[in-house]
């Protein structure tokens, strides 16, 4: 394999890792302050519906991630007024958002399909495409191997960007110690003077929009397509694996997302070599270490010895 293919691969590991990234992030954001929210594969699927109409009849892929974002935030919000108001319990209400997402973003997709947007509607895929082109930035896009780091899209830039930013928002503000501080001890929390639940519907709204905008991302740049049929593919629920994978850091999600980005690129490389068993268990390697990641997390004694937020999936009341 020549250096071309090797920076090709790398290309595609990032690409697909930018997908990752900005949905665990932003679950991140939202476990931090103590909300679970198991819906995000629902939230992808309602924004990876909403950013795909709204771009191409726009025909600008910018408005479809904003709205991607805005969909989604607004489901979320739906969460966090069951969870944080409703003090409704965190898993079953996830679980609801992820059914209800799921499905409406499918059927509304195959909807607007063949209803609101038609067969025209094709040709303006590669228009929309464009907007996430890759920049590259001269002299560094040309070094051997890592100059794939510097020739990524505005989108993988912005995934980098946001990562370190929650990391410095987290450990170097007070509205972040104020954040950890809710999702540790909501009670000492709201003694000291912090709206618990405010912070807690903020983090989840916009940690819920950020899952929207990697839905939007991931049909956009990805797997174009307005079919009526599921884009995410269990992608949600490895975003919420890779939380845990990365201790609830942001440094450490980027890490996590570009490691299962490389894993579901290598898939689509192999698939090309190789047939039958063995590509079809590569492929489900991110999904069988979902499913092992999650069932740990399960088990109280080992959230607490891996840091989990004391009160993450718990309502606070105020006596």
């Amino acid at each position: 394999m020549n250096l071309d293919l090797i920076n090709l691969f790398l290309i595609q590991a990032l690409t697909i890792g930018t997908v990752y990234l900005i949905a665990t992030l932003g679950e991140v954001l939202s476990e931090r302050a103590g909300v679970v929210n198991l819906g995000l594969e629902g939230l992808m699927e309602i924004g990876a519906t909403v950013a795909i109409i709204v771009a191409l009849i726009t025909e600008n892929a910018w408005l479809g991630i904003l709205a991607a974002f805005v969909a989604a935030a607004a489901l979320a919000t739906v969460h966090a007024f069951a969870t944080v108001s409703l003090k409704l319990n965190q898993f079953a209400s996830g679980l609801a958002i992820y059914i209800f997402g799921v499905g409406i973003g499918v059927t509304f997709r195959g909807y607007a399909r063949d209803v609101i947007l038609g067969p025209q509607a094709l040709l303006k895929i590669p228009k929309i495409k464009a907007a996430f082109t890759s920049i590259k930035i001269p002299g560094l896009s040309n070094i051997p191997v890592i100059g794939s780091l510097f020739s990524l899209d505005v989108m993988a830039y912005f995934g980098l960007f946001l990562g370190i930013l929650l990391w410095f928002i987290f450990y170097r503000t007070r509205t972040g110690l104020n954040i950890r501080s809710v999702g540790e001890n909501p009670a000492a929390a709201d003694a000291a003077g912090i709206n618990v639940f405010r912070l807690r519907y903020i983090t989840t709204i916009i940690g819920g929009g950020l899952a929207g905008v990697a839905g939007g991302y991931l049909i956009i740049k990805i797997a174009t397509q307005i079919a009526g049929e599921t884009v995410i593919l269990g992608r949600g629920w490895i975003a919420i694996a890779l939380v845990i994978f990365a201790f609830w850091d942001p440094l450490r999600a980027i890490i996590g997302a570009y490691f299962f980005g490389a894993l579901e690129a290598l898939f689509y490389w192999l698939q090309g070599y190789f047939g039958g068993a063995t590509v079809v268990m590569l492929k489900a390697v991110p999904h069988i270490s979902a499913i092992i990641i999650l069932t740990i997390m399960s088990i109280e004694a080992l959230r607490k010895r891996i840091g989990a937020p004391e009160a993450l999936g718990k309502p606070y009341s105020r006596e």
